[in-house]
């Protein structure tokens, strides 16, 4: 009995302390959970956005999935509305296409940047260019307490600073 009393400190300190937010398996485990849910949002009635919010900021930071996030610009072509993300593509990823997502209220939260088709049937809201990829662009109006970590956060404020 001692000698486990023993070997749990050990093990404990060992694994060190706790760890700083964003980090982790937890915030792994989100990175690709997270989006998988935001695109089941296609699903619920209401979610899907099928015009542009009124207010857009000018700039919003863009995830790729279980990726790296970077910044995005934003502008309107007429009823289009255009998303433009600073930076190449990752290694490994072929743009597919992208969902602008605010909360509930159409305050933009960010976007993410998914690979393969487009969700079947969702409306297009415009277009987001990645390097040399331009793609369609969809929206969702989620709660984002529903897919987002708070101490992971899709779309870090930290970016735009």
């Amino acid at each position: 009995m001692r000698a486990i009393l023993t070997i749990i400190p050990a093990f404990l300190l060992a694994c060190g302390g706790p760890r700083p937010a964003g980090t982790g398996a937890a915030c792994g485990i989100a990175a690709v959970a997270g989006p998988a849910m935001v695109l089941g949002e296609f699903n619920a009635p209401g979610a899907t956005l099928d015009a542009v919010p009124a207010a857009l900021p000018p700039r919003t930071v863009a995830r790729f999935v279980a990726g790296p996030a970077a910044v995005a610009v934003i502008g309107r072509s007429g009823d289009s509305l255009e998303v433009g993300v600073d930076g190449g593509i990752p290694q490994n990823m072929k743009v597919g296409f992208g969902v602008l997502v605010t909360d509930t209220r159409q305050s933009v939260r960010g976007v993410f940047i998914f690979d393969g088709l487009p969700v079947s049937g969702a409306p297009v809201l415009g277009n987001l260019t990645v390097g040399p990829s331009r793609v369609p662009l969809l929206g969702l109006a989620v709660d984002p307490a529903r897919f987002e970590d708070p101490r992971c956060p899709f779309f870090p404020d930290s970016l735009l600073r």
